[in-house]
């Protein structure tokens, strides 16, 4: 394999590439559904292929294949030579690359058990048992329960024009579980998802009924929580939410590819105060297990702790290749591909916010009238205008530092950097819990993202009660 993508990536260089990589897949998965008692959906696929990236004369050319063989990938290095040059007349914005040095390496995901080895059978008669744990917890008012599973694994290799040479096999588990409850004309639901770089082995040694019953009981409990209040309120954010937070608002921000084209808030902040000196974030691929984790990002670049914030200031973006060289950076190993039929764009991997001195019971004790919110699973940002909203999906009233009236349905939105300033205390306790893919330009990527407990003053929350 080596010897014939040296051959390829020779053949680009021959014909006038300044700078050429290649990346090829051979990857499978499986995918399980369980609703309501029967099995909804079983799937499983195969993708193999190459991707050839080229850089003539400030253009991009980019050709792909689905068949990994000498001639078709010399054919796919002529087509992307040639769209190139015909491009480049018209480019605005020259492309370019940062120069890294080599590295020539093989890795392997640690793995107990091989997921394409444990027979379908078994892997379909276990997410049956989630499904029937949501099931179980009230047969009355679960009306819907479903339980998803998925895994994948393959190969990736990588090779470039600098002289790395990359040989990876990975392997993926993820599995997640919903709830919908129902009492009279109240629909409540709730769910929770884990996804890890590993093997089997995180499926089986999940409990059921603490990761599925516990999810539905959850759903059961919203029935009888109150509608929510409106207003700006003090809160306490769970880990959960601390990670919604710093991906979806933050996050993005930080990906240098929106910066270089001007969609982002900390465009020209570098250096400055963008959020309270209690706060310091990171994204970190070297985590070990966790979604977002890799060893080298797909232009083979080794990956490394990014330190975004540190107390308060903006220290760094995520970078690729070429946004590293268009804003005069070193490259730090952020750029992804979903597939070899798409090119490597910047994405975070494992982002939080790291713990800091306070115990929840601290911060609670401080607050004479708050609120306290768990929970979440989607939200959104706008990078450009640094706007924010994210679900929540338990709420409780904090009075004179004790819980109180439990609430449902509630949001919260805001600005990015005017809610990281608004941070009074950051928990001494740390939690992965946003296992799941990241969508950006029609690319899906595994991520995650975490934190601790976070205390901030002036939060936007939206419920039904004045």
């Amino acid at each position: 394999m080596r010897d014939m993508l040296q051959k390829v990536l020779d053949s680009a260089l021959a014909g006038g590439a300044q700078f050429a990589d290649i990346r090829v897949t051979d990857g499978a998965g499986t995918s399980v559904s369980v609703q309501d008692g029967r099995a909804d959906r079983i799937s499983s696929g195969r993708s193999i292929g190459a991707g050839l990236r080229v850089l003539v004369d400030g253009a991009w050319g980019f050709a792909t294949t689905n068949r990994v063989e000498e001639g078709e990938l010399l054919q796919c290095a002529r087509d992307g030579v040639e769209m190139a040059r015909l491009a480049s007349a018209s480019v605005s914005d020259p492309g370019m690359v940062a120069t890294v040095d080599p590295v020539v390496d093989t890795v392997v995901t640690p793995r107990q058990i091989d997921p394409r080895e444990v027979p379908l059978e078994e892997r379909v008669a276990r997410i049956f048992e989630f499904e029937k744990s949501l099931r179980g917890a009230d047969a009355k008012r679960i009306t819907n329960s479903i339980a998803n599973y998925r895994d994948g694994g393959g190969s990736l290799v990588i090779a470039n024009t600098f002289g790395t040479y990359l040989e990876q096999d990975s392997v993926r588990c993820s599995i997640s579980v919903f709830a919908t409850a129902q009492d009279g004309d109240i629909r409540q639901w709730s769910s929770k998802s884990r996804a890890n770089l590993a093997g089997y082995e995180m499926i089986q040694d999940l409990e059921p009924d603490q990761f599925a019953g516990e999810t539905a009981r959850k759903a059961i409990a919203l029935l009888s929580a109150e509608r929510a209040p409106a207003g700006k309120f003090d809160v306490i954010v769970d880990p959960l939410i601390c990670g919604l937070l710093v991906h979806e608002a933050f996050g993005h921000n930080c990906e240098a590819d929106a910066v270089w084209a001007g969609d982002s808030i900390l465009e020209g902040k570098m250096g400055q105060k963008v959020a309270s000196e209690l706060v310091t974030i990171v994204d970190d691929p070297t985590l070990p297990g966790l979604n977002g984790s890799f060893r080298y990002d797909h232009e083979g670049v080794p990956a490394e702790r990014h330190v975004l914030v540190e107390n308060g200031k903006l220290t760094g973006y995520l970078h690729s290749l070429e946004t590293a060289a268009r804003l005069g950076c070193r490259p730090n190993g952020a750029a992804r591909a979903q597939g070899h039929s798409f090119p490597p764009i910047v994405r975070m991997s494992n982002t939080m916010i790291v713990p800091g001195t306070s115990t929840f019971d601290e911060m609670m004790a401080d607050m004479k009238h708050g609120l306290y919110l768990a929970g979440g699973h989607w939200g959104y940002v706008m990078t450009a205008r640094g706007q924010f909203t994210c679900n929540v999906e338990h709420a409780y009233a904090i009075e004179n530092g004790k819980l109180g009236q439990h609430y449902r349905n509630v949001c919260i939105s805001g600005l990015t950097l005017e809610t990281l300033q608004n941070v009074t205390a950051v928990g001494d306790d740390l939690s992965f819990e946003l296992g799941g893919m990241c969508g950006k330009d029609g690319q899906g990527m595994p991520v995650d993202s975490g934190g601790p407990h976070l205390r901030i003053r002036d939060v936007v929350v939206g419920g039904q009660e004045a």
